[in-house]
């Protein structure tokens, strides 16, 4: 599916002369671009062609400049075997410039840019998210020291791990250490890592109750 260009509330024209295209016409400069264009575009299905083309057409599908497209999708692919292997031979191979400077304005101009490279780049987690999360859960019920991390991570997902820094800090605030919790029911000790949490996630609380 074509991945639409995040809108803002000012829209900028990523679509004027690029810098090395200045001192030309603009009808020349629309056949180098267009003629870049084309060749990139050929290269759909042959051997060799870059790996990152599909996510290039659905960028260009989605609304964005086509030379925009290519260097998203290019940026976003990774990096070990990418290709070309710099942003500037992207630039004189691809898309028919003479270097990269335009590739700095247009991301100077437009911050969905690197949002969008920054969304391609996490986009094999979030396809893989139910798997991840079964994986953790199969680990983390485990009653085995191995699986410790795993319950570690779980409970701080599920907002029910406390560090032990902020634990000592409602104890002393209550005048209690950690041993004392030994003989708490699991209903006060609930209480007291809420109390915990709480506190220490308003700094301006915490801090009325320093001495």
């Amino acid at each position: 599916m074509p991945i639409v260009k995040p809108t803002y509330q000012l829209p900028l024209n990523l679509d004027l002369p690029e810098p090395d295209e200045q001192n030309i016409s603009i009808e020349d400069a629309r056949i180098k671009a267009e003629a870049a264009r084309k060749t990139l575009e050929g290269m759909f299905g042959k051997v060799g062609s870059p790996k990152w083309l599909e996510d290039y057409s659905e960028l260009a599908r989605g609304g964005w400049p086509w030379r925009v497209a290519a260097y998203i999708a290019w940026a976003s692919s990774p990096r070990i075997g990418r290709e070309p292997r710099t942003q500037d031979e992207l630039a004189k191979i691809h898309l028919g410039l003479t270097s990269d400077r335009a590739i700095a304005t247009w991301r100077r101009k437009n911050p969905a840019i690197d949002e969008t490279v920054r969304l391609l780049q996490a986009a094999p987690l979030f396809k893989h998210r139910a798997e991840i999360f079964t994986a953790l859960v199969a680990v983390a019920v485990k009653p085995e020291y191995k699986s410790h991390n795993d319950r570690k991570l779980a409970f701080e997902l599920m907002g029910d791990h406390v560090p032990t820094s902020k634990l000592q800090a409602e104890l002393k605030r209550r005048g209690m250490g950690l041993e004392d919790i030994t003989d708490l029911s699991d209903a006060e000790l609930m209480e007291l890592a809420r109390a915990a949490e709480d506190r220490l996630s308003n700094p301006d609380e915490a801090n009325n109750d320093a001495p």
